[in-house]
Parts: C-alpha cells; sequence; structure tokens
C-alpha cells in the first residue's frame, strides 16, 4: 500500500478509499480534481488559520463558477473525524471539494516528515519557466498536471520552480509564494499569484523587518538582489541561495530571512488552533 490514506466525507458517513498512492498529488489524480487546500496537523492536533483555507476554497469555487454547498463546520468535522480513523497524529491533509460531487470532499493524509534542517539552514536553489496559472486566485488541483510536467521536463537539480510570465515578471513559484530583496525592500507580485496562507502570515510581519513593496521581480533585476525566498504552509519560509546558475547573496540565507522566520513562527505558534 502506498503512504496516503484517502477518505470520502459524504453526508454522515467517511468512507476510506481503496487508492494506493505515495504522494497527495498521485492520490489527487487517481480521485478526481476540484477545489482543494493543503494544512499541516501540528503536535496536538493543531492547525494554521483553518478558516482562511475554508474562506479560499469557498473563493476558489466561486471564481471557477463551481457549486460548493459545503459547510466550514461540516468539513472540519470530517477532518477530524479523518484523523482518528486513521491513527495519524502529525500528517498533511488536502483537503478537495471535487467539481464531479461538490456536495463530498476528498481527505487525503499524508504522515508529516519535516523538511530537512539544513535546507533552512543552507537555502535552496531554485529555476525559471516562463509559465503562469491561468486563474491564479482560484486553488485548482488541474494545476498539479501543469506542475508535474514542468518538474518532468527541467530534471535539474532545482527544489521549486518560479513561474515568470512573457513581460519577465517573476510572479510565484510552482507550490509557493515568491520573494525578493532588492535594495533593501521585500519585494513580491501583488497580482497573478496565488495568495497563500504562508504569505498573508509573511506580509503581516515583514513590515516590522523592512519596507515592503508589492510589486513583482523582473528577471532583469535578479543580479541585483540580496536575499530571495519562498513560503508555503507545510514549509514556512524557505531561503532561495541560487536561481538557475545565480547565487543569490553569495550563496548563503542572509539576516533578513533569519528575521523574518522567526517573526514567521512566532505567529504560527500563537495561533494555532485545535482541529
Amino acid at each position: 500500500m502506498g503512504r496516503i490514506i484517502v477518505y470520502c466525507a459524504e453526508s454522515d458517513r467517511l468512507t476510506r478509499l481503496d487508492v494506493e498512492a505515495d504522494t497527495l498529488d498521485e492520490a489527487t489524480l487517481k480521485t478526481g480534481h476540484g477545489v482543494y487546500t493543503v494544512l499541516r496537523v501540528y503536535p496536538g492536533r493543531r492547525v494554521l488559520r483553518l478558516g482562511h483555507h475554508f474562506q479560499r476554497m469557498r473563493k476558489s469555487a466561486a471564481l471557477l463558477e463551481q457549486p460548493y454547498p459545503v459547510a466550514d463546520e461540516w468539513l472540519r468535522v470530517m477532518m477530524r473525524r479523518a484523523l482518528d480513523a486513521s491513527g495519524l497524529e502529525l500528517c498533511r491533509i488536502r483537503l478537495t471539494v471535487p467539481f464531479s460531487a461538490p456536495d463530498t470532499a476528498l481527505i487525503a493524509l499524508e504522515p508529516f516528515a519535516a523538511p530537512p534542517a539544513e535546507m533552512y539552514e543552507r537555502g535552496v536553489k531554485v529555476g525559471l519557466v516562463n509559465a503562469r496559472r491561468e486563474q491564479p486566485l482560484a486553488k485548482n488541483s488541474q494545476f498539479i498536471e501543469r506542475r508535474r510536467e514542468i518538474e518532468a521536463t527541467h530534471a535539474d537539480g532545482c527544489y521549486e520552480y518560479l513561474l515568470c510570465n512573457g513581460e519577465g515578471r517573476i510572479l510565484e513559484g510552482t507550490s509557493s509564494n515568491f520573494y525578493a530583496v532588492l535594495e533593501g525592500t521585500l519585494r513580491t507580485s501583488p497580482e497573478g499569484v496565488l495568495h497563500g496562507i504562508a504569505r498573508g502570515i509573511l506580509l503581516d510581519v515583514a513590515a516590522d523587518v523592512l519596507p515592503v513593496r508589492l510589486e513583482p521581480i523582473r528577471r532583469d533585476d535578479l543580479p541585483r538582489i540580496t536575499e530571495a525566498m519562498l513560503t508555503s504552509a507545510s514549509r514556512g519560509i524557505v531561503p532561495i541561495v541560487q536561481i538557475e546558475a545565480a547565487p543569490v547573496g553569495g550563496g548563503v540565507p542572509g539576516p533578513i530571512y533569519r528575521q523574518l522566520r522567526a517573526h514567521y513562527e512566532a505567529v504560527v505558534e500563537r495561533e494555532l488552533e485545535p482541529l
């Protein structure tokens, strides 16, 4: 059997599906697309900004003109039941309201393995691709197929790929939001990107560390940036030390990243709530 456990929630029933998958993406491709979110379950069965996750799913369905009849509290209850049934304590949950059956929910659980500490200490290398989401504000699982295509055709050891539009603006990562420090200011695109949960937290705390400018970095700016980083709900803030062949900030994580990460983690610990 694969690592992923998948349940279908329908009315008051929770049914385990016979799905063999080693990743959340693989499980989604086998069970069907929809609006979705991914969240981490922390020790004590706590989660971060669950209401924000639900709000984004509702907004995604509206943008895609898809029905979304499910209630937040029902989704919360069914996720708790799935967690109980799985026997897992620390995990990632991908919650999907499928396009084909919007009055149900697919709950896929993956045992959580913390990213290696050296990733946060040494940073990662990312690549650039000319691509963008068709509906960037909608969390649509169909983008998984495009992401897998990008990863399959760019086997160059990059941790993540940044989406760059036809005008040379760097928007976001295939599974993350992107930021860079240019001339002492934190820059990130305000448009053409998914507004991630971690992005919201980072922008909340960044003003205490440095000026923030909601404007994307361009390809031409890359030689002048001093730091870069990405965020996602599961990984938090990850420093970028190389983009394509060019090192960033001497190839080591910088002081602004470290300050932002400390502020970010303090917010996470303060805002964790029981599932």
